[in-house]
């Protein structure tokens, strides 16, 4: 008989009466850099062909050439079964190898510039599965990072809230290595007088934002044509108006790769309990990259990931991170 298929246990929704008290004041002076509660970087790996997961077979032939090392990692946060796995080229893997994050399971360009990468180096890749949709249990995986102290009223799952979250997705990141976030979205912006139906771009700038247009080539090539389309970007984060110093740094070379930037204030009031916000408040803002393609474009996906790895290497290399 063939190898007996795992099928993922039902998820439960059931409130386990876990309610996060909402904190007035600032937590910028409280915030500790968040750091891992386990930093072996080893797991225990299974067979990704017993998982009855759509992405696995869309990307079969991919996952059949890594040869990968996948757990299967469920876990219980804010009252809801959550299905998470990690993807790595080797049971262990280095205290500094960066962490790629990939939350939501309907953005397919995202995954695959994930594996893109994976197959390049020594990363680990963490995933949930929620059935290809975006929610899970009607959550927003990434709106459930809070860290002790934060102000939380902005964040839209209150009742579901739980540290646990955060702490298991980054359990093996050093706090000192890269974060890489990733993320395919609806092409335009709202608004945008041609259908767009996205709610993030180059062109549509909040307040608290501030653009850095990619440097097009005299004769720029498809790719580069593609990358530089305003639904494409970088998105970094921090406390300030501007972007701090190592951020400030990175950025021109960024655009020399012919990668957009979009810089985003984030105000501890209103923070929103995304990773991107979760690390910002804990002082680690200059560690985080979020990936932004347009949906579909998967050949887009793979270049901004390998150029944005290029940039982070040259300035953030991992002998000399903080």
């Amino acid at each position: 008989p063939g190898p007996k298929i795992r099928t993922w246990p039902t998820p439960s929704a059931v409130i386990a009466g876990f309610m996060l008290a909402l904190t007035i004041g600032s937590v910028g002076a409280s915030a500790q850099p968040a750091t891992s509660e386990n930093l072996t970087g080893t797991v225990a790996c299974d067979d990704w062909r017993l998982f009855p997961d759509a992405d696995f077979v869309r990307l079969s032939d991919t996952l059949e050439s890594l040869d990968l090392c996948i757990a299967y990692v469920p876990f219980q946060a804010g009252g809801i079964e959550w299905r998470l796995l990690r993807l790595q080229r080797s049971p262990t893997i280095p205290p500094s190898a960066p962490l790629v994050v990939v939350l939501h399971d309907d953005e397919d360009a995202a995954l695959a510039g994930a594996l893109g990468l994976l197959a390049l180096r020594d990363v680990q890749v963490v995933t949930l599965d929620a059935n290809e949709q975006r929610l899970w249990n009607g959550v927003d995986p990434n709106r459930m990072f809070v860290a002790q102290g934060a102000v939380v009223s902005a964040c839209p799952h209150l009742q579901h809230l739980d540290h646990r979250f955060a702490a298991t997705l980054l359990r093996d990141w050093d706090g000192q290595s890269p974060v890489v976030s990733l993320h395919s979205n609806a092409p335009g912006y709202l608004g945008d007088g041609e259908n767009g139906r996205g709610s993030i771009s180059m062109l549509s700038l909040k307040p608290h934002q501030h653009a850095y247009p990619a440097s097009l080539r005299a004769e720029p090539s498809e790719i580069d044509t593609r990358l530089s389309d305003p639904d494409n970007l970088i998105y970094i984060t921090g406390p300030t108006p501007l972007p701090g110093e190592q951020q400030s740094a990175l950025i021109p070379d960024l655009q020399a790769r012919g990668l957009n930037v979009l810089y985003s204030r984030i105000n501890p009031l209103s923070q929103d309990c995304s990773l991107s916000d979760f690390l910002t408040l804990a002082g680690q803002s200059a560690l985080y990259f979020n990936i932004e393609v347009k949906e579909g474009d998967t050949a887009v996906a793979l270049t901004m990931t390998r150029r944005l790895m290029r940039a982070i290497d040259q300035h953030i290399p991992a002998t000399d991170r903080p």
